[in-house]
């Protein structure tokens, strides 16, 4: 969090929204020590940053006396803290007990909700007191203002990971950025928030974050930037600013290839690319194809890889995103070759090239499972059944899921390392969750008590 802190602060970011989420069936307490809290906001004075300390529930079926305590005790472990944030679900519950709401506020002079304003709930949100600023996500259309007064204030919020995904797409990065920049033109804004959350993969680097943060924090300052134009320039613009080294645009030149491979092959097997008769991938007109975000390949391979639906993947796409990915691993080591002594720099280079390993094993796998699940009937004039059928990992050759399996391994005790040199101990043994169920699903059943002992 201190080198967050001072990162974002070299890069004039005004705030650092710091979030906690509680869950309602246990008993409160921070990961943090009061002594530990309190050395972040000093740092946080000394680079002219406000901490706004967050909080937020795992549900909002909770009653309102009890909500209020939990924000009592949160409040106790910040008491220099004149301003705070608290997310969707304690937010609807602030704003339906206004009481509670009054009495959190003489706590917290000023505090920021977050909520999805709608329909159901646009009259409580547009009668709420000046002290409130409403945190709304950043989209287009923006439709709030069909629900709100002018006189209530609003602050954009963007996310640095699509979805569903491991990394972002530098689409999404542009697009968030001009959205930053001109929805302020049509709506009377008081700022731009950057979040840095989990969806639901927990094992994203916060080095992939880096990119979306420094372009959302550019056009923040100064509007009239094009983006669209200076798009290519983020990777150089991102290293100077927070590596302080701009030798080191290599690294996150391969951060935004990962998100590029990533989206590509997900929208092909989704069947929002096809592939023209040069073999490049052409976008699919607007309104066809699924209408829900498809969730990433390579999220699904390492989750859950017998549930897959293959029937528009092909080999020759997961081959494809392979030759991308060892592109990006040999990128990579050249930039090691000159990479100066330093942690953060190597951090960095570690977190990039460990998810550049991991999206290349579950490309092996997919271009397994692709080849041992083809429908031999296709390749004729005659089509029968499915192109492709998911055949399951236990039904891959041995020797392919034994090395599946040892590659696994390897990666995961890399990813061991970067974790603890960023997190919380105590975090270490639920992120490594996400690789229990593709390891077991790559040993045979005689090795499956043999599991145990290595994870």
């Amino acid at each position: 969090l201190l080198s967050l802190a001072t990162r974002m602060g070299y890069c004039k970011a005004n705030y650092l929204f710091v979030n906690f989420e509680v869950r309602t069936t246990d008993r409160y307490q921070l990961p943090y020590t009061n002594r530990e809290l309190f050395h972040l906001t000093q740092v946080c004075d000394e680079l002219f940053v406000t901490l706004v300390p967050s909080l937020d529930l795992n549900s909002s079926y909770i009653d309102a006396n009890a909500a209020k305590a939990i924000i009592d005790r949160f409040l106790d472990d910040f008491p220099l803290s004149k301003v705070a944030h608290f997310g969707p679900n304690l937010t609807s519950i602030l704003i339906e007990h206004r009481a509670i709401l009054d009495a959190v506020q003489k706590r917290a002079k000023k505090l920021y909700l977050s909520l999805d304003v709608d329909d159901r709930n646009g009259q409580l949100v547009d009668s709420l007191p000046p002290y409130v600023t409403l945190c709304v996500e950043g989209r287009y259309p923006l439709d709030i203002e069909a629900h709100l007064s002018p006189k209530i204030n609003v602050v954009l919020k963007f996310a640095t990971s699509d979805v569903g995904y491991l990394c972002q797409a530098p689409e999404s990065t542009v697009r968030n950025a001009v959205l930053a920049a001109k929805l302020g033109e049509k709506v009377p804004i008081h700022g731009t928030m950057i979040c840095e959350l989990s969806t639901g993969c927990e094992i994203m680097p916060p080095s992939l974050a880096y990119v979306p943060e420094i372009a959302t924090l550019g056009v923040s300052w100064n509007r009239d930037v094009d983006m669209k134009r200076f798009c290519y320039l983020l990777p150089r613009i991102t290293a100077e600013h927070v590596l302080l080294d701009g030798k080191m645009t290599a690294l996150f030149q391969q951060a935004m290839t990962l998100g590029r491979v990533e989206h590509e092959l997900t929208k092909l097997g989704a069947g929002l690319l096809r592939t023209g008769s040069a073999g490049s991938p052409s976008s699919i007109p607007n309104g066809v194809g699924p209408k829900k975000p498809p969730i990433s390949v390579f999220v699904e391979m390492i989750l859950n890889p017998d549930n897959m639906t293959l029937e528009r993947l092909t080999p020759v796409a997961f081959k494809k995103s392979r030759i991308e990915l060892r592109r990006s691993l040999k990128a990579l080591d050249e930039a090691r070759k000159e990479l100066p002594y330093n942690f953060e720099l190597a951090l960095v280079l570690a977190e990039i090239q460990l998810v550049s390993e991991l999206m290349a094993l579950a490309s092996r796998l997919g271009q397994a499972l692709c080849i041992h699940g083809g429908n031999p009937t296709t390749t004729g004039d005659h089509h029968v059944g499915l192109s492709t059928i998911n055949v399951g990992v236990a039904n891959l050759p041995l020797t392919v899921r034994t090395d599946l399996a040892n590659s696994l391994l390897e990666i995961r005790s890399k990813f061991q390392h970067t974790w603890l040199s960023r997190n919380i101990p105590s975090t270490l043994p639920n992120a490594l969750k996400i690789f229990d169920n593709l390891f077991r699903a790559l040993l045979p059943p005689s090795m499956q008590d043999y599991s145990k002992n290595l994870l």
